[in-house]
């Protein structure tokens, strides 16, 4: 019987295997929520562990500063539209003002404090405008009817001219004959030349009216040209803040929106870094982990140094899940995808070990039924790494002394 054992101790050969903790993971990247700027945390709407579906909430971060914000540039938007649209109807000479059509869609009632005013504003700015244009073209009227009744005077003191002109011809005859005297003819040259400076004092008067009526046509030119220019450079300056102001309504209405952290994939929670309401989240910073929806799982064991010279990559193993019964759940199978390439330490322990990553088996994972495996979950890992008879087991610590007791010290 002794004979027979030590033969089959001898020559029969028994599977080796290392023990290895692990744990299931997932086979490409968690997904880590993180918000750019931070905040105040205001709710929380998930744990641990929870499934969540795409675009869910996962937590919502205090948003009453940038509301604050959002109302001052929606205010001011509101009223650098009401005016950019009240230039642009003085601009080109509007009857009315056409105010954008995002206004009917706006329920604030700043809205219609805005319209009211411009309204009122380009009233009184037309009125004024058109007043001192009606002023102007009134005085060019005027200048225009004098110019009209000079003209007339003249034309009838040149027919008077005319009339002494003939007189004095004629009694120039009736004198060289002695019929008239000298004192009539030198009267009728005075009257003559009298009407003479009237023709040319009313020509200097029409030259003056006209004068003043081409200086007051250019005023009206001037005057609506320099009221097209204010309203020119005031166009400028309201679409430059026009500009900033919409660009900064953006940025704080979109801070606003990501105020509320929702799920970017559908999937499991995991890694909260937040539990607290009031809690202040770092810019930045990992809020939780998501590991998405149908993703495929390993487990990444800890192999112990001792063991790392026997484990290869393809090497079978064998896993089992402690959270599952070991007396309903089957053991799964599985096969070493990749060895680390150098050692990491466990944080916990303090141990350095290599990690191996292990992919599960299409027929192993039909085993699992209606269990579910989560990122996180634990994992006891047998990884073979050989066979060696019953007789080597028993020699090889023995051998490995000898082999040390015989290294110089």
């Amino acid at each position: 019987m002794i004979g027979v054992f030590g033969t089959w101790s001898y020559i029969a050969p028994i599977g080796s295997s290392s023990l290895a903790s692990g744990v299931v993971a997932v086979k490409t990247h968690r997904k880590t929520i993180q918000h750019l700027e931070g905040g105040i945390v205001d709710s929380i709407s998930v744990r641990d562990g929870d499934y969540v579906n795409s675009g869910a909430t996962l937590l919502t971060l205090d948003s009453t500063q940038v509301k604050a914000q959002i109302e001052i540039f929606s205010g001011q938007y509101i009223s650098l539209a009401a005016i950019d649209a009240r230039l642009t109807a003085e601009r080109t000479e509007s009857n009315e003002i056409k105010f954008p059509d995002t206004f009917k869609d706006l329920n604030d009632s700043r809205v219609q404090e805005a319209i009211q005013g411009q309204q009122q504003i380009f009233i009184a700015r037309g009125d004024s405008h058109k007043g001192e244009i009606n002023l102007l073209s009134q005085r060019v009227k005027q200048l225009g009817l004098k110019i009209t009744g000079l003209k007339t005077q003249q034309k009838s003191k040149r027919r008077l001219l005319g009339s002494y002109a003939e007189e004095i011809s004629d009694i120039k005859e009736l004198l060289a004959e002695g019929f008239a005297d000298k004192q009539r003819l030198r009267e009728l040259q005075r009257q003559h030349t009298m009407t003479q400076g009237d023709i040319a004092s009313l020509t200097t008067e029409v030259a003056s009216a006209q004068m003043q009526q081409g200086e007051t046509e250019l005023e009206i030119v001037q005057t609506t040209r320099k009221f097209q220019e204010q309203i020119a450079t005031q166009s400028e300056e309201v679409n430059a803040e026009l500009f900033s102001i919409n660009e900064q309504l953006i940025v704080a209405v979109d801070k606003a929106e990501r105020s509320i952290i929702k799920a970017p994939v559908s999937g499991f929670i995991l890694g909260m870094a937040t539990h607290t309401d009031g809690g202040v989240v770092m810019p930045g910073s990992p809020i939780l982990d998501i590991v998405p929806e149908d993703e495929e799982l390993i487990v990444t064991a800890q192999v112990a140094l001792m063991d790392i010279d026997k484990v290869v990559v393809g090497t079978s193993a064998e896993i089992r899940f402690s959270a599952f019964s070991s007396k309903t759940t089957p053991v799964m199978e599985g096969r070493v995808k990749t060895i680390s390439a150098d050692t990491l330490t466990d944080p916990v322990t303090g141990m350095p070990f290599y990690e191996a990553v292990i992919e599960l088996t299409p027929e192993s994972t039909q085993k699992l039924g209606g269990l579910v495996l989560i990122p996180g979950m634990p994992a006891e890992v047998l990884i073979n790494t050989g066979k060696r008879t019953f007789f080597e087991y028993l020699v090889q610590p023995l051998s490995d002394a000898f082999s040390r007791s015989f290294i110089e010290e």
